[in-house]
């Protein structure tokens, strides 16, 4: 959970260094930030860790799934890196 913080602290400080017109740069922080706010949600919330919106497998077989969050973190970190990157 400290580690979450301390990702949404760098994340605030990236955007209040972009530029106004940094439209790309802005979506990718605020979909890591709202992804690692709604995974920080469900470990407080949940003694089980982070709730999956999906849940595949047959049996006792299960296949890692992803929720809402983890995708905005993953899209979000993409572009992050690609508009990093062209800076």
């Amino acid at each position: 959970m400290a580690l979450t913080v301390v990702a949404l602290v760098v994340m605030w400080r990236l955007y209040r260094q972009a530029e106004s017109d940094a439209r790309w740069r802005t979506w990718a922080l605020a979909l890591v930030s709202g992804g690692a706010l709604g995974n920080l949600i469900d470990r407080v919330r949940s003694g089980r860790g982070v709730v999956d919106f999906l849940d595949v497998g047959v049996g006792a077989w299960r296949w890692p799934t992803f929720n809402i969050a983890d995708i905005a973190v993953s899209s979000g970190a993409i572009i992050l890196a690609v508009v990093l990157w062209n800076e």
